[in-house]
């Protein structure tokens, strides 16, 4: 099985969530032709055969629907990881797209609207992702495409650790749900550090949620399980509380950069031991 590759495309996205760790160094994007460029690249090095569109929120990056299209023709299984709210503008994202996609996957740390414009998981209106705006939305996705995978992503911090999300699992027919620990980050400008969950909450959340979904994957450690591309095109090292850049896949060949890399292919592989996603 090949590997998967995460995609920023771009940091732009209508939600400031505080424990996001997606800030890069620059914020303009990188055009599409240097997209489709590193498409290719991985492409050629044949270790790659998944890609994961996000951000920032992806379907903010200008040409979202071309580059999908440009991955799925070269053979990438395709996923998304958004925050749902703008999935439903067909100028931003055309339902035939959710076609091309393998999985979609959503972010979605709460039922409480409160604790969601708390933790900045609002637009600037403070709107937030409803029950029944995630209900359509994944109504829809499926009526495009019934083989679709739906997966939720929930951050576990402070603001959340205590609460209840069965009420989504049970109603929606999760696929998969990955209860991610959130991961500490701080580089000078930007810091979530006040929102750090300890080991107790944690496992006491996950174990709240065991039944949710047909496939629940705690992650409570993800440095350098997972191949994460800056909106630059930059191969990124996590380690530590800032990113370190490993090489350029615009101006590099993948298969020169990624040996860089110190992945933990250990890690990552648990994560899929249940199910490909």
């Amino acid at each position: 099985m090949g590997l998967k590759i995460n995609l920023h495309i771009t940091q732009k996205c209508n939600y400031r969530c505080k424990y996001c760790f997606a800030h890069f160094a620059d914020r303009e994007d990188l055009p599409l032709e240097s997209w489709k460029h590193i498409i290719d690249n991985i492409k050629q090095s044949g270790e790659i055969d998944a890609i994961n569109f996000a951000g920032g929120e992806p379907v903010l990056y200008r040409g979202f629907h071309e580059l999908m299209e440009y991955a799925y023709r070269q053979g990438f299984q395709l996923s998304i990881i958004s925050n749902g709210s703008l999935m439903m503008n067909p100028i931003l994202m055309p339902h035939q797209d959710f076609a091309m996609l393998d999985t979609l996957g959503i972010s979605v740390d709460s039922v409480d609207s409160k604790t969601l414009v708390a933790l900045g998981a609002c637009n600037a209106s403070q709107e937030v992702l409803s029950y029944d705006r995630l209900a359509t939305l994944i109504r829809t996705a499926r009526e495009w495409n019934p083989n679709i995978r739906i997966k939720l992503n929930t951050v576990i911090t402070s603001l959340n650790s205590g609460e209840d999300l069965s009420e989504i699992g049970q109603s929606l027919s999760i696929d998969r749900w990955k209860m991610l620990r959130m991961k500490l980050f701080s580089n000078g400008v930007h810091s979530n550090a006040d929102l750090v969950v300890g080991d107790e909450a944690f496992s006491s959340f996950v174990d709240r949620h065991r039944d949710v979904s047909r496939d629940v994957v705690p992650e409570n450690d993800l440095t350098r399980s997972y191949i994460m591309v800056d909106n630059m095109g930059r191969l990124l090292d996590d380690e530590g509380m800032d990113y370190r850049v490993v090489g350029s896949l615009v101006d590099e060949d993948f298969s020169s950069v990624f040996p860089r890399y110190h992945f933990d292919r250990e890690t990552y592989e648990s994560r899929y031991e249940v199910a490909a996603g």
